[in-house]
């Protein structure tokens, strides 16, 4: 593994950074959807970080990229808004970069990274959530186009998205087959329904979709028919690594706020940073922080290298989610009462923080995942 980090490398980080704390931390959006600030991100190209110069990306690697992401989460106190970005990003406009016919990249990508238009995954159902394989909604090959027909629970971006990824079962039997279609908030037998309130995470909307006779071109279709399965997968490894990537600045955030209130706050005529309850914590903080700083930076250095990453993903995601919830429970626990107050806005990084053990597949399911590969590699 080589993943020196380059002067330039550091720069663009921290070009995010200041960008984030003088754009992106409106007090009165912190748990709503802005489009104000979608703009700005959009005017910023962030959007297209990874994408090539020939669809208005800037063609960046992704191990500058997870810097970049890094830094977004460091600087934008807004936890939610920064989801839909990378749920936009990462598990929508990435898959039609790399699995999309020129022709689909034609459609959609250049508005996408422009930001004109906002992308969304459809996996999750109600009925087929860690199970996502059990999914009912299928579609149906009609000549000239395909008619799908289903429901889909849970879709972050839903209320707010143009484009979605949808995956249908498209060959029943023994093994079923699954295939990925770029569907459009506009086309015909799609439904939006109302954004689903949630206790953290509230500026990304979320909502349930219903595909009733909705009909698909068949160019709509993403990569080959009968190829969803690879896909989702696929998806799934760019998610666990890259909408967990902010949370590590996150970390780093708390873990200085934690650190600026132990070394001003007295109690019994000392800090409270002098008791070890206390500093323990925050070292515990520390590690957390560099172990998983490393972990990201080794899976953006495989997928510049064009390696798969699923298992270091999984890896990744479980122990960023643990030690993200972990550091805000003990930030809550180091301000006290204060900490459990909204004006202090622990208690709502602390909800925020909740969801990721559950997102991307729960982390229940993740320990599956890597027994599972660790096994089927000893056999």
């Amino acid at each position: 593994m080589d993943f020196l980090i380059s002067k330039d490398q550091i720069m663009l980080k921290n070009e995010i950074i200041d960008f984030a704390k003088n754009h992106l931390n409106d007090s009165k959006y912190i748990e709503t959807f802005s489009m104000e600030m979608w703009k700005e991100i959009c005017n910023l190209g962030l959007l297209g970080v990874t994408i090539s110069e020939e669809y208005g990306g800037l063609g960046e690697s992704y191990l500058t990229a997870a810097l970049m992401f890094e830094g977004l989460g460091y600087a934008c106190k807004n936890n939610g808004f920064i989801f839909v970005v990378n749920n936009h990003i990462w598990v929508s406009q990435n898959l039609i970069y790399l699995y999309g016919s020129k022709e689909l990249k034609e459609k959609y990508l250049k508005k996408m990274v422009a930001g004109e238009k906002i992308g969304a995954i459809a996996i999750t159902e109600a009925e087929a959530g860690s199970d996502a394989m059990s999914m009912t909604t299928h579609a149906e090959d009609k000549g000239d186009y395909y008619v799908l027909n289903g429901t889909k629970m849970f879709i972050s971006n839903g209320p707010i998205a143009d484009i979605f990824i949808v995956f249908a079962v498209t060959s029943e039997g023994t093994f079923k087959r699954y295939t990925a279609f770029v569907v459009e908030k506009n086309f015909e037998g799609f439904q939006v329904c109302e954004d689903i309130k949630k206790m953290g995470l509230g500026a990304c909307p979320t909502s349930e979709i219903v595909l009733n006779n909705c009909i698909v071109p068949k160019e709509n279709v993403l990569g080959t028919f009968n190829m969803g399965a690879n896909i989702m997968t696929a998806a799934l490894e760019w998610e666990r690594c890259y909408e967990f990537a902010p949370h590590v600045g996150v970390m780093q955030r708390i873990m200085e706020r934690c650190l600026e209130h132990v070394n001003n706050r007295k109690q019994f005529n000392r800090l409270i940073g002098e008791n070890q309850s206390i500093s323990h914590k925050i070292a515990d903080m520390q590690v957390s922080i560099e172990l998983s700083r490393l972990m990201l930076y080794k899976i953006a250095w495989l997928k510049d290298q064009g390696k798969s990453a699923f298992m270091d993903a999984s890896i990744f995601k479980l122990y960023v989610s643990e030690n993200y919830i972990k550091t805000c429970r003990d930030a809550l626990q180091i301000f006290g009462a204060y900490g459990y107050t909204k004006d202090y806005e622990i208690e709502r990084e602390l909800r925020d923080a909740l969801a990721c053990s559950i997102y991307s597949g729960t982390n229940e399911m993740q320990k599956n995942t890597i027994y599972n590969m660790i096994r089927s590699r000893a056999l």
